[in-house]
């Protein structure tokens, strides 16, 4: 059967209970996701157009930033899943330590500590070593076998945000210093510039090198060999995350609410969402796997026989109508200029310092706590009579 010219809702994952951080796909066609409400999800499709919620995997003491899979090692013969969260620290104290977990089924198997921040994304390199990176500035790479950490990469000047292991070996890490690190046997060999803001995510395009995206909007190709080969421009917000379609199509997903695609350098394809597209992943037969911030996963698919049926796609479309408000502003600020809420993993300068956030389409203040080192929300923001 051909494949239709674009993609279209398959199914929804609905189980999450804050926002889905990330999505992963797994080499037996599951999917694996992570969220604000502490746990890890693993999806199995049931041959058909759905997944099921088969596993919650509960053990994480705050937000779970990320999660990959394992492939089958000595110390994990049949695999598993690494996941990797956030600190929580409170008047300079650390309450939850930024831990790496590795889960065997639903259980905790081996917990990886070292980093002192939030770990963010996770790789795994062609000779099975896992990498992190971590908003401490620092890449560690870590031998599974041992659960030692083995090398800690320093050279960044702010969080780093991203690692992509390439087939060579070699490790790249993307950061808010605006640079992109390539580390070959642990060693810094070439630092990529050209982005004007913070690095958020990485892939790998095979046969031609990497592309990256982040806060200034933009995504670039790239050769390992350091040239820019061409910048990607349409998102009207951040970019959080890119994955690469076997078809070599680029995707990506935005604070803007929409996971776009992206084939010889332009924008066939604005899939709109609810809230801020957190996490893209790329499926083995073409489908595109979106995290966001309205507590929801979803699949999309150019395959007629995997679509979603007429009602859940009548009302996936009359949710996306509700949620669209056009120039709405507060305080004579356009909503779609506020930052979300990823503005406030960063402290405030003082005790009461204020900042107004956006969450899908609602204005919320904010009062810098500086006893308990976090922010505390004072109500919604809303405009004039």
């Amino acid at each position: 059967m051909a494949q239709l010219d674009a993609w279209k809702l398959r199914c929804e994952l609905i189980g999450h209970e804050a926002d889905v951080r990330s999505v992963s796909s797994l080499s037996n066609g599951s999917l694996v996701t992570t969220s604000r409400d502490k746990t890890v999800r693993v999806w199995n499709s049931n041959g058909m157009r759905d997944f099921t919620d088969c596993k919650i995997l509960v053990g994480h003491e705050y937000f779970v930033a990320c999660a990959i899979e394992l492939p089958p090692c000595p110390a994990h013969p049949a695999g598993a899943v690494l996941s990797a969260g956030y600190d929580r620290t409170m008047s300079g104290q650390t309450i939850v330590d930024p831990v790496i977990n590795i889960w065997e089924g639903e259980s905790i198997v081996g917990v990886l500590k070292g980093h002192t921040l939030t770990v963010c994304s996770l790789a795994i390199t062609a000779t099975g070593q896992l990498v992190s990176a971590s908003w401490d500035k620092t890449v560690r790479v870590w031998d599974l076998n041992t659960r030692q950490c083995t090398a800690t990469l320093k050279g960044h000047e702010q969080a780093v945000w991203s690692v992509l292991a390439l087939e060579n070996g070699a490790i790249l890490s993307g950061s808010a210093d605006k640079t992109i690190k390539l580390w070959d046997n642990n060693v810094c060999t070439k630092t990529f510039t050209g982005h004007t803001d913070c690095v958020r995510a990485l892939a790998l395009m095979p046969g031609l090198g990497f592309v990256s995206t982040g806060n200034d909007a933009s995504i670039r190709l790239w050769s390992l060999d350091g040239d820019c080969l061409m910048e990607m421009k349409g998102h009207d917000s951040f970019v959080y995350t890119l994955a690469v379609l076997p078809s070599g199509e680029i995707v990506s997903g935005s604070e803007d609410k929409t996971c776009r695609v992206w084939r010889d350098g332009q924008c066939v394809l604005s899939l709109p969402h609810a809230g801020s597209v957190w996490g893209v992943a790329a499926l083995p037969n073409g489908d595109i796997a979106t995290a966001c911030s309205d507590a929801m996963a979803r699949v999309f698919t150019r395959d007629p026989a995997l679509l979603a049926d007429e009602t859940t796609i009548a009302q996936h479309e009359e949710m996306l109508a509700a949620q669209k408000v056009a120039a709405q502003e507060v305080g004579g600020v356009k909503m779609s200029e506020l930052p979300g809420v990823e503005a406030l993993d960063q402290p405030g300068n003082k005790e009461g310092a204020t900042k107004i956030v956006r969450v899908n389409d609602k204005a919320y203040a904010y009062s810098w706590n500086s006893v308990e080192s976090k922010w505390d929300q004072i109500g919604e923001v809303v405009g004039g009579p």
